[in-house]
């Protein structure tokens, strides 16, 4: 019976030490049911302001703003690949971008764009042109949006209710 315990006593001893080597590593990251909450305390984002979020496997794109759309801030957090737990913050602020049009974030090394928006140009729609096929998402015209899509698997273009195309300000994080 005391080998037992010796064991189980080693094994949790082990399995401690490893979680300190990972979480010292920087290995450990935020759930993704967390994001947002970790945003907002990291960033110090009011409880009264909205969020438009999108979270994928891979990428979460949040844009917080206040009732007035006077203020607001973004966060972006990536899912890292190989040895690593949950999602890390990557880059956030505002750049004014967000505000006169839509910021279209690509991160080296993912697949994936975040693209943020207060959405004073209206948008109603993007769609993706994939060559056989279109996927059409909307979104409401009147409020901010953020949204993660693929990068290289088709043509994304986003219209304003009027039905113009609304081009993106590409940055690199």
């Amino acid at each position: 019976m005391k080998k037992v315990f010796r064991y189980m006593g080693t094994i949790i001893v082990v399995l401690a030490i490893l979680f300190l080597i990972l979480y010292s590593n920087g290995d450990i990251g935020t759930c993704k049911s967390n994001i947002e909450n970790d945003a907002r305390i990291s960033h110090q984002i009011d409880d009264s302001w909205q969020v438009a979020k999108s979270t994928t496997d891979t990428m979460s794109a949040m844009l917080f703003y206040d009732e007035n759309l006077s203020h607001y801030t973004f966060s972006i957090y990536v899912n890292r690949a190989g040895l690593s737990f949950g999602y890390f913050f990557r880059g956030g602020g505002s750049t004014n971008i967000e505000y006169e049009s839509i910021a279209e974030y690509k991160i080296e090394g993912y697949q994936e764009k975040a693209y943020l928006s207060l959405n004073k140009q209206q948008v109603s729609k993007v769609e993706i042109d994939k060559g056989n096929t279109v996927e059409i998402i909307d979104i409401d015209y009147s409020k901010p949006f953020a949204i993660v899509l693929p990068s290289g698997k088709g043509a994304i273009k986003f219209y304003n209710r009027d039905g113009n195309i609304v081009e993106t300000i590409p940055i690199l994080l």
